[in-house]
């Protein structure tokens, strides 16, 4: 009687841990993404990306992320601070964000300008498509409305770290 017990306890118990692992974005939650971006930032750059996501409110995440670019000659970077919304949940999660984000470039061959700053706002949307448990693929789009219209784009892969 007692293994039966035990057993059925099992079972409910691995259910509970299935059924949250299956659940979307919500409060405490972590992920990271490491992507490759486009931007026409300052001329066409591409360069890699690594993100971090923390939620600290249902359907609502901080997401700090940083780009390094490989412009031909100097460097270039740039920090972005977005807020993200999101609309959908289970396998395919669609979201809208909002945030700020930091350009910075050092050209080596130009001495009348050897540092561009840019400051921006970014406006855009994203999708994450689930993979397996742990993985999703994440397409994003932000738009730089001040900067002459300038945007980014972003392909990555997420890891889901709970």
């Amino acid at each position: 009687m007692k293994t039966k017990n035990l057993k059925l306890v099992s079972i409910l118990f691995m259910m509970f841990l299935g059924f949250n692992a299956a659940q979307a974005q919500y409060q405490g939650q972590f992920r990271l993404q490491y992507a490759a971006e486009f931007t026409t930032v300052n001329n066409v750059l591409f360069g890699n990306n690594l993100t971090g996501e923390y939620f600290p409110l249902d359907k609502i995440s901080f997401s700090p992320n940083f780009s390094i670019y490989t412009p031909a000659t100097g460097k270039a970077s740039m920090l972005h601070l977005d807020a993200k919304y999101y609309f959908t949940e289970e396998n395919i999660q669609w979201y809208g964000l909002v945030g700020y984000g930091y350009f910075r470039r050092r050209f080596e061959f130009n001495p009348e300008n050897p540092l561009l700053r840019v400051s921006s706002v970014n406006v855009g949307t994203g999708v994450i498509i689930r993979l397996i448990d742990e993985l999703g693929l994440n397409p994003e789009f932000k738009f730089q409305p001040q900067n002459n219209g300038e945007f980014l784009i972003k392909i990555g892969l997420l890891y889901f770290i709970n």
